[in-house]
């Protein structure tokens, strides 16, 4: 049901007119891979016109690591692109089809890419920031904490300026269809287990409604980072729920992109 609410609502959000300045690029492959997966190992890009050594933000979509798209961020990369951010939406592969770790290598290929290409569109490879929401907030603190994905592609955390987590998993319990139900394997896919010292600073969100575990695990989460000495922050929503937290991101007044904005310029 969450899933079915999910795509019923974003495809609302879609309907962004075109934004003065703004310039959208699509479909750009970021690795290779299966040709049946090609179209998941593409990212699209969301440029100010006017890009010149830009902040850089991944966004990874949520979906419970089983749906979702890029295509379906364009409200939210038109957003952080009219604030003069040059943002990037991977696609990833997804589960059952492709269990993990399939989708934080994929999220690993499309940053290493953005590294690599950011200055082309315009970015400042040295101040790229990793986002994501649900599904994406666990993917992006994954990245960011647990060192292989990122070292088998020549980058380590340092790479990261920041991470923002908004409403995400931390402590992975399944489901099975994704991860498999061997606890080691459960644990080695927590972010929570490889909180160090070195980790990037954290922006962590989450909403008055959200799903019912994730609050706790949003707070665990930011204590263990404040513990390790990383610099972290805890917002919380009021008004929101899950799903609408992301929808009202396009909003002018919506306070995650706030936060997130001041985050970034930090």
């Amino acid at each position: 049901m969450k899933r079915l609410l999910l795509a019923a609502a974003l495809p609302l959000w879609l309907g962004c007119s075109a934004q003065p300045g703004v310039e959208a690029l699509r479909d750009l492959s970021y690795t290779a891979g299966q040709p049946e997966d090609a179209a998941r190992h593409q990212l699209d890009i969301y440029r100010p016109a006017s890009a010149h050594n830009a902040t850089v933000l991944l966004f990874i979509h949520g979906g419970a690591w089983s749906t979702g798209d890029r295509s379906q961020y364009t409200a939210l990369g038109k957003r952080f692109a009219q604030e003069g951010i040059l943002t990037a939406a991977p696609s990833y592969r997804l589960a059952p089809g492709n269990q993990h770790p399939a989708q934080i290598e994929d999220v690993a290929a499309a940053f290493a890419w953005v590294v690599r290409n950011a200055e082309k569109y315009g970015g400042d490879p040295r101040r790229i920031f990793v986002a994501g929401h649900s599904a994406g907030g666990h993917l992006a603190a994954l990245l960011s904490l647990d060192p292989r994905y990122l070292q088998a592609l020549g980058l380590s955390s340092r790479n990261i300026r920041g991470v923002v987590a908004l409403s995400g998993v931390y402590e992975i319990r399944g489901p099975r269809s994704v991860f498999g139900s061997d606890p080691g394997a459960l644990e080695q896919a927590s972010p929570l287990r490889y909180v160090s010292a070195s980790a990037p600073p954290f922006l962590i969100g989450y909403c008055e409604r959200d799903f019912a575990t994730l609050p706790a695990q949003a707070r665990r989460f930011h204590r263990a980072l404040i513990d390790a000495g990383v610099p972290a922050e805890l917002l919380f929503i009021p008004g929101q729920g899950h799903i609408s937290e992301i929808l009202h991101m396009a909003a002018e007044d919506d306070p995650i992109v706030q936060a997130m904005l001041r985050f970034m310029q930090r």
